[in-house]
């Protein structure tokens, strides 16, 4: 089972104003492992074929089994599904790089390991 988390500078994702922005990471020099796109599509295959889906501006980890955990914008703070720590811990790392922290819907901060603090 897959959890939401947010990318947020705020005391609470659910406050944040000025959030993180897709031009602010893309202006980063990204860990190894990260990519961004400007328009991203994602592909789901399903029993009737595959089902496309436009997200937008996202930024994609790619993980070394070769899945991706896809950071999406849609017009609020960042957000993405995890669905393990390690999913979680490059997360941290682009969090700390701009000033912010990976929060969990319930306002959990996540910490370098990937463990909830």
């Amino acid at each position: 089972m897959a959890y939401e988390l947010h990318i947020t500078r705020e005391e609470f994702w659910v406050d944040d104003v000025d959030p993180v922005t897709f031009e602010e990471i893309s202006a980063l020099d990204l860990p190894a492992g990260f990519a961004v796109e400007e328009d991203y599509t994602a592909v789901a295959k399903t029993p009737f074929g595959e089902m496309r889906s436009s997200l937008g501006e996202c930024v994609i980890y790619t993980k070394a089994d070769g899945g991706k955990v896809i950071m999406h914008f849609m017009g609020e703070t960042p957000s993405f599904r995890a669905v393990s720590k390690d999913d979680i811990i490059p997360f941290v790392g682009l969090a700390k790089l701009l000033g912010a922290k990976v929060q969990g819907d319930d306002g959990e901060e996540y910490a370098e390991d990937g463990s909830c603090r």
